[in-house]
């Protein structure tokens, strides 16, 4: 008789990615939810419309500037899980030193290139009024100086996902996004202070919220700045090098994905600026986009919690120097932490498609008031709840490259299928037609991301 999937140890690992997955889709949710509340705060202070483009336009910007910055944490994270693994806590401490210490250089790199070269670049490329694109361009520019926050908060968040200590995380960034967006509605409230500024004091106060409540977690856990330790591991600046390369070689190829994803954003921006122009709707046609993707949060959190569980709990299985140590074992448990993960998803997913399919105008009427920016909006969602399981299919997958250090191939097809949007959407006359490409280039690289899974997992 076949035996049900539905066994003990598979429902406690269901179980166990679940626990540790849970917990960030939260964080996730909350951490999306802090830009969406302070766009409502704004449209409901300044409802021209001008003001959600400008932010709407930058947020993208902003969230590959973030992405670049903090290319290795995600290779933290894989680094971190398998030490674990090994139940090496020394080597973890050390990882969490040399990583704080190497990020001040890659800070002053990248706001010496975004500065000097980038910025004017991008935002050329910004067809809209003078002065949204001023608005854009200065959240982004005060942005740029103060990552170095964001870049220490990721290495103790890294971290903490490493250990599977996302039940912390949940609970910082709960108390991060309450800054955050009371910092807005008290400054354009009361102050009337300049809104580029306002949002980076914002994420400001959150990021330092992270970095001290996050550091006090994991001095709970044992894992500090440890000199001792520290000097014990790396007894040269070439050793230290070397360890914190290995973590950036594993997340920078992911990053530069992301990077080349959140450029294409911005090519899509500029088709569909075209079309609304056409029709007299330009700035309402972005904001219907920067609106409906608020609510694409819930799929984003779900694919959070899936990429940071599979990824975790697979480094901790392999472990890192122990890994070759019963390999097939360790190879069919890689298949059934998988095939849990796409479970979870699968069922996670379908109260959101139903959402999103069935009411996508309710939805986005709770919140805005302009019937032509629902309707433009509602088409986004509907595409997004029809193809978006394939975005929490790739995120399962993401997790499993993550995991191994196998990042390359997932950055290949993340710019394969970005850079894919780009003519496909350059033809389309209309909105509906942008919608569908975005999401059915996701079904395209889930696809090709599966048949990849199988072949490399035959190589390990």
């Amino acid at each position: 008789m076949k035996r049900s999937y539905f066994s003990n140890d598979n429902f406690l690992r269901i179980k166990e990615i679940v626990k540790v997955g849970s917990p960030y889709m939260v964080s996730t949710f909350f951490d999306a939810t802090s830009f969406t509340l302070m766009v409502f705060i704004v449209s409901f202070f300044l409802p021209s419309g001008k003001e959600i483009a400008a932010l709407g336009s930058s947020i993208y910007v902003v969230w590959v500037l973030w992405g670049f910055s903090t290319a290795f944490s995600n290779g933290i994270t894989s680094l971190t899980s398998r030490f674990l693994g090994d139940k090496n806590i020394k080597n973890i401490i050390h990882l969490f030193w040399i990583s704080i210490k190497f990020s001040f250089f890659w800070y002053l790199f990248i706001l010496i290139i975004f500065n000097l070269i980038l910025v004017d670049i991008i935002f050329g490329f910004l067809k809209m009024d003078i002065t949204v694109v001023k608005l854009a361009k200065d959240v982004v520019i005060y942005y740029s100086y103060i990552i170095i926050f964001s870049i220490i908060a990721s290495i103790i968040f890294s971290i903490l996902q490493g250990i599977l200590k996302t039940k912390q995380i949940m609970i910082i960034t709960i108390l991060a996004v309450f800054v955050e967006v009371i910092t807005v509605f008290v400054g354009i409230k009361y102050f009337e202070i300049n809104l580029s500024l306002l949002i980076n004091l914002a994420w400001l106060g959150g990021e330092l919220v992270r970095i001290i409540l996050g550091y006090h977690f994991l001095k709970k856990e044992g894992i500090f700045i440890n000199w001792k330790i520290s000097k014990e591991l790396g007894r040269n600046i070439k050793e230290d090098w070397l360890r914190f390369w290995e973590a950036l070689s594993i997340g920078f190829p992911v990053k530069i994905g992301m990077l080349i994803f959140g450029s294409v954003y911005y090519f899509i921006i500029s088709f569909i600026t075209s079309i609304g122009q056409k029709m007299g709707l330009a700035e309402r046609a972005v904001a219907a986009l920067t609106v409906s993707q608020r609510f694409e949060v819930l799929i984003w959190m779900v694919d959070a919690g899936l990429t940071v569980a599979t990824a975790t709990i697979i480094g901790k299985t392999i472990g890192y120097e122990t890994f070759q140590q019963d390999k097939r074992h360790k190879i069919n448990e890689i298949k059934k932490i998988i095939t849990s993960s796409v479970i979870v998803g699968t069922l996670s997913f379908v109260p959101i498609m139903l959402l999103f399919v069935f009411f996508n105008k309710q939805l986005l009427s709770i919140f805005i008031k302009d019937n032509v920016i629902v309707n433009i909006g509602s088409g986004y969602l509907f595409y997004t709840g029809l193809m978006g399981l394939s975005m929490v299919y790739n995120a399962v997958f993401t997790g499993f490259f993550i995991s191994i250090g196998k990042t390359i191939p997932l950055t290949l097809y993340m710019i394969i299928f970005s850079l894919l949007r780009i003519p496909l959407c350059s033809i389309a006359t209309n909105f509906d037609t942008i919608w569908f490409v975005i999401n059915f280039t996701n079904v395209m690289m889930t696809i090709t991301l599966f048949f990849t899974y199988l072949y490399i997992l035959r190589r390990l």
